[in-house]
């Protein structure tokens, strides 16, 4: 997993207090590795809306987002990310060693940590 150059901006206007948005998860279909500057997923699939945000622990946070069987129906899950909006800044993007099929009788629902090391 890699925080984008866009998402280490997003940071540190939330650390200026200039930042406020909802965050979605975006699932795609390609295994083009990943790049600091990657500013999209390679392909796609589906976003949706971030459930809840859990600041629980220290120098991280997590999110979840779920989606339903006709929703996830028909991808080849390779990748996914954390974006800003519906249709705005990625913040990380994570690419799968392999590929996670649905055929419509699966749900899914990642949860994205992102910790803040030294």
């Amino acid at each position: 997993m890699g925080i984008t150059t866009v998402g280490l901006s997003v940071v540190a206007a939330a650390l200026g207090g200039s930042y406020s948005a909802s965050h979605y998860i975006a699932v795609g279909i390609s295994g083009i590795a990943y790049t600091s500057g990657n500013t999209a997923l390679g392909s796609e699939f589906d976003r949706n809306q971030v459930n809840t945000n859990d600041f629980t622990t220290t120098e991280q946070v997590t999110m979840f987002a779920d989606w339903a069987p006709n929703d996830i129906s028909g991808c080849i899950l390779k990748e996914f990310g954390t974006f800003t909006s519906a249709g705005s800044q990625m913040l990380n993007r994570e690419v799968l060693a392999g590929s996670l099929v649905f055929d419509g009788e699966q749900e899914l629902q990642i949860q994205q940590t992102i910790k803040f090391l030294i």
